[in-house]
């Protein structure tokens, strides 16, 4: 449909691109996320046989997931979102993150000039991709805690990818989540382990912006809280398909991963040195039936 010339125009008319999104006559955007990074997560994510599927992204940002699953074969592609698609956020970054930032907490985003749920400058990513790859994934703006659901049905897939951690109220989400599948839902978060404590249902708390500086972090659980909390969702079956290397080596059984005896004795070390009941920060992907 576009030439590369024009592709090119369309990928640099967009001010700040998340996503690093293929548009075709080898013109990537140059997505904070590089292709590389994308490719890994992809993989994490140990998706499906997407052909034929419904399939619900919420949280699509850029939409590199909504548009990789259209790619895959999918039957109907939905892509949901409205926090960052309201925020101009090259504004906001620069502002609060970047070089001559203001003093003190970044103030939530809805407080700020640059919230703009009227102008969606956020979207603009999403709707050059669209219109690039000349896609018929569907587009719905709306809060995914607060807007009507029902319209939407019930999918074969649905992706919760790098949303659960941002939800003041977690549970209430996956509950939504749970609401919206007949299949599975792929959920990727931000999770912790606490050495010695993997066998509790914990959930570290984020009341300002403690984690990566960003006020809209929320919550960090433990595997063991997240496949707590997507039973206590609805959901019958949860298989956790990423999740920490961590080992404990004062409860071998308890670990979730074992590594070689070198590893261990780094970690040993670690011990020693007194972080063993610090907790450590990864990223966990669980698939979850209902």
């Amino acid at each position: 449909m576009y030439n590369k010339a024009q592709l090119e125009e369309m990928a640099e008319s967009v001010d700040y691109w998340w996503h690093s999104v293929d548009l075709g006559h080898g013109v990537v955007t140059k997505g904070f996320k590089t292709p590389e990074t994308l490719k890994y997560e992809l993989e994490s994510l140990r998706l499906p046989d997407l052909r034929d599927k419904t399939v619900l992204d919420i949280g699509a940002w850029d939409g590199f997931f909504s548009f990789e699953a259209e790619r895959r074969g999918a039957r109907r592609m939905v892509a949901v979102d409205h926090y960052v698609w309201s925020l101009d956020l090259p504004k906001h970054s620069q502002q609060y993150w970047g070089e001559g930032k203001e003093c003190g907490v970044e103030p939530p985003a809805q407080e700020t000039p640059n919230w703009q749920p009227d102008k969606l400058p956020g979207k603009r990513g999403y709707d050059t991709a669209h219109k690039a790859l000349g896609s018929k994934v569907e587009t719905v703006v709306g809060d995914f805690m607060t807007m009507d659901l029902e319209p939407l049905g019930t999918f074969d897939v649905v992706f919760f990818l790098g949303v659960l951690y941002h939800m003041e109220d977690p549970l209430a989400s996956l509950r939504r989540v749970a609401s919206l599948s007949n299949g599975v839902a792929i959920i990727e978060t931000h999770a912790i382990v606490v050495p010695g404590y993997e066998h509790l249902e914990l959930c570290e708390f984020y009341s300002s912006n403690q984690l990566q500086g960003d006020v809209s972090n929320w919550w960090g659980p433990n595997l063991k809280a997240l496949e707590g909390m997507c039973r206590a969702a609805g959901f019958a079956r949860v298989e956790v398909v990423r999740g920490s290397s961590y080992v404990d080596t004062a409860h071998p059984k308890g670990s979730l991963y074992r590594k070689t005896r070198s590893a261990v004795g780094h970690l040993v070390r670690e011990c020693n040195r007194g972080w063993r009941r610090r907790p450590r920060h990864f990223r966990a992907v669980v698939h979850a039936w209902k």
